[in-house]
């Protein structure tokens, strides 16, 4: 059974051009194979970003006539470098929003505690500290401090892996990269709804007046200034 006529044949241009469409594709296809997709097309976006995360609450601590604010959020990033990534983001999305002498992100998993008592030691995936001047904060000594815990988190959210801090080139590096800056998503305010401030909450632990110990530590005297609960 004969499809085409004898006498018909492709001319030597058409022949030409048929060929290249099949050898492209067969060679993008044989590329993607051997080269790899993030070769190709660049690496997903939350290892450039970090990844999506949620608002916990954001409190604002008056220590010694400076305004110190704290973020907890969300994430269910299972790779340490991802929830690095996530928590610099989200420090410079607030920072570049909210006025304050020291910025500290804290990064819980989506399984973590509920109450911020528990929002402590292991429950932290990771932490970030930021200050413009970081001069006048006690104890620190760069703009940034920056720090995970390796390895994926246990059913309850609380990471037993190994504590990373990156260098200041490291986080040069990841923040130069960012091509996502947003904020973490806050539920209360895509509800609409309104949270009454507190004040005078129960200490969290003890500090010596550095960040990295302090900034998570007492919060006499705060003031919340927004709070959600998941």
């Amino acid at each position: 059974m004969k499809f085409l006529p004898t006498s018909f044949r492709l001319s030597r241009k058409l022949l030409i051009i048929v060929t290249g469409i099949v050898v492209l594709t067969g060679a993008s296809g044989a590329a993607a194979i051997f080269v790899g997709r993030d070769a190709l097309l660049g690496p997903p976006a939350e290892q450039v970003s970090g990844a999506v995360c949620t608002t916990v609450s954001t409190v604002r601590l008056d220590r010694n006539g400076q305004q110190w604010l704290r973020k907890y959020v969300r994430s269910d990033a299972k790779d340490g470098d991802v929830r690095i990534k996530t928590a610099l983001r989200v420090a410079g999305a607030v920072s570049n929003n909210e006025e304050a002498d020291l910025y500290q992100v804290i990064l819980l998993d989506a399984a973590g505690p509920v109450n911020r008592a528990d929002m402590r030691g292991r429950a932290i995936g990771a932490e970030v500290l930021f200050a413009r001047n970081p001069a006048a904060i006690p104890g620190m000594a760069a703009p940034f401090v920056a720090r995970y815990t390796t390895g994926q988190p246990a059913g309850n959210g609380e990471f037993y892996g190994e504590r990373k801090e990156l260098s200041l080139d490291e986080i040069k590096v990841i923040v130069t990269a960012m091509e996502d800056r947003a904020d973490c998503v806050d539920p209360s305010a895509v509800d609409g709804t309104e949270t009454a401030a507190i004040g005078g909450e129960a200490k969290e632990g003890a500090g010596d007046g550095a960040p990295a110990e302090s900034a998570a530590a007492a919060e006499g005297g705060t003031h919340e200034v927004a709070a959600s609960s998941h």
